[in-house]
């Protein structure tokens, strides 16, 4: 079984590689992202509950678009414990209802970690978020199922993953958050864990199968 897991990883990362070629050029300067967030023209989304919105808008505060992404950010990454079984809440908004987690109790998994970053891009205005559900292959090589947000800014796509750089965090035992999953490029060689994207989940309920065949530029 072990065998068959790391003969996974080796055919998932050598595809993901292909990938990161094709693309590479797309990937964006981390030095240029202050400046492409802040003339962002935004299209701030409530979340349709006035207990969400304040919530939120405790947690971003005031400033420039990059200082309130940064700011939702790293409060999520710093506070939230994982936890499969957090709490969540009964709003009939399923994705509104798994952010309770880490929004209200500090618990979560990456699946209610996602959604909650995914509420709060979408309230502060940031046109492109995606929620994405795939595999991620890690240093040692193995495979694991994971969530995780995408942004597209003027065309190119942005990892940004709150719930693995929370993890990361808690690790080196605090101090100066590195910030290695934030609007991070899906192409960049050699970091890890590598993102296998495999579904877009749309808050209706709907989805985009194949997305790493589209991501990586080998659907046909």
């Amino acid at each position: 079984m072990k065998t068959s897991i790391r003969l996974l990883s080796v055919l998932l990362a050598m595809t993901a590689v292909i990938g990161m070629t094709m693309f590479s050029a797309q990937a964006a300067p981390a030095k240029n992202l202050e400046t492409i967030l802040n003339n962002l023209k935004l299209e701030p989304v409530s979340t349709g509950n006035s207990k969400y919105d304040a919530k939120l808008a405790s947690i971003v505060g005031t400033g420039s678009t990059y200082d309130r992404v940064l700011r939702g950010y790293t409060w999520l990454a710093k506070t939230m414990v994982y936890d499969k079984l957090s709490p969540v809440d009964t709003t009939g908004n399923y994705w509104l209802d798994i952010a309770y987690g880490p929004l209200f109790t500090q618990r979560g998994s990456c699946s209610s970690s996602s959604a909650a970053v995914y509420h709060m891009l979408r309230y502060i205005g940031l046109p492109n978020v995606l929620r994405v559900e795939g595999l991620i292959i890690n240093r040692s090589g193995l495979v694991q199922y994971h969530m995780w947000n995408v942004v597209i800014l003027n065309g190119r796509f942005y990892i940004v993953d709150a719930e693995v750089e929370g993890k990361v965090f808690n690790r080196q035992g605090g101090g100066n958050m590195r910030y290695l999953y934030f609007f991070s490029s899906p192409w960049a060689f050699g970091t890890t864990p590598i993102y296998f994207p495999t579904r877009i989940l749309f808050e209706n309920g709907s989805q985009l199968r194949h997305l790493s065949m589209r991501l990586f530029g080998l659907h046909r």
